[in-house]
C-alpha cells in the first residue's frame, strides 16, 4: 500500500481507539473532580476541628482563671471579717472590685467563645452532611470507572493491537509527527481536500477551509507517496477516492 493509504488506515484506527479511551478518560476527569471535591472538604474540617479544639482550650483556660478568682475572692472575704483597721479592710475590698471586674471581663470572653464553639460545632454537621453526601457520589463515579474500563478493555486491546501493525509500516519522522498532529486535534490529524470548483481549479482543506492551490492538489494526484499539510490548520491531507477519479482526466 502506499504511504497516504497507510497513514488513512492508520487514520481511521486512531480514531477509534480515541473514541474508546475517551470514554474512560470522561470518566476519569469526573471521578478526579469528586476526589479533588472530597480533599476541599477534608481541608475544612480539618480546620474547623483546629479552631473548635483552640476554642475549647480558650474556654478550659476561661473556666481556670475564673476558680482561681473565684478561690482568691473567697479568702479575701474570710480576711475581711479579720481585718484589723480600715485600711486594711479598704484594701482587701479593693482588691476584690478588681477581681470582680477581672472575673466579668472573663465571662464575656467565655460567652463569645461558646458563641463561636457552637457555630463551628454546626459548621461540622454540615461538613459532614456534606462529605457523606460527596462519598457517595465518589463511589458512584468509582464504579462508573471500572465499568466503562470494563466494557472496553476486549475491544480496545484489539484496536490497540491493529493500530500498532498499522504504525510499524510508517516511516518514523512521519508516525512522530502523525501522532503530534493527532494529540493537537483529537484524533482529527487528516483531512481530506474538498472540491469547491473543478473548472475554475478551487479547492480547500475541509478541516479549516483554507482555499488550496492547484500545486498542492497536483502533488497529492500525481503521487501517494507523499506528505502535504494544510499550510493552516497543519493536517496531513489526502484526496477522497471519488474526488480523485473526478479529478482525473477523462479519454
Amino acid at each position: 500500500m502506499a504511504l497516504i493509504d497507510n497513514l488513512l488506515t492508520l487514520y481511521k484506527v486512531d480514531r477509534q481507539v480515541r473514541s474508546l479511551q475517551s470514554r474512560v478518560e470522561s470518566a476519569q476527569i469526573y471521578l478526579n473532580v469528586q476526589t479533588k471535591q472530597m480533599d476541599t472538604i477534608a481541608v475544612e474540617r480539618a480546620e474547623n476541628d483546629q479552631q473548635l479544639m483552640q476554642r475549647k482550650a480558650n474556654i478550659a483556660i476561661v473556666e481556670t482563671e475564673t476558680g482561681s478568682i473565684d478561690s482568691r475572692v473567697e479568702h479575701l472575704r474570710e480576711d475581711l471579717n479579720k481585718a484589723v483597721n480600715d485600711k486594711e479592710y479598704k484594701a482587701l475590698l479593693a482588691e476584690m472590685n478588681t477581681l470582680k471586674d477581672r472575673r466579668k471581663a472573663f465571662e464575656d470572653e467565655e460567652l463569645l467563645e461558646m458563641s463561636a464553639v457552637e457555630s463551628l460545632e454546626a459548621n461540622a454537621t454540615e461538613i459532614n452532611t456534606r462529605d457523606e453526601e460527596r462519598t457517595k457520589v465518589l463511589q458512584v463515579a468509582q464504579n462508573e470507572l471500572q465499568t466503562r474500563q470494563a466494557e472496553i478493555a476486549e475491544q480496545l486491546a484489539e484496536l490497540e493491537k491493529e493500530r500498532g501493525s498499522a504504525a510499524a509500516v510508517i516511516p518514523e519522522d512521519i508516525l512522530a509527527d502523525f501522532d503530534e498532529i493527532a494529540d493537537d486535534y483529537e484524533g482529527e490529524s487528516m483531512a481530506s481536500i474538498e472540491i469547491i470548483d473543478k473548472k475554475r481549479k478551487e479547492y480547500s482543506c475541509t478541516s479549516c477551509s483554507l482555499h488550496l492551490p492547484m500545486e498542492t492538489v497536483a502533488v497529492l494526484m500525481g503521487s501517494k507517496e507523499t506528505v502535504v499539510k494544510c499550510g493552516q490548520c497543519d493536517r496531513i491531507l489526502f484526496l477522497e477516492e471519488a474526488s480523485r477519479e473526478a479529478l482525473s482526466p477523462t479519454d
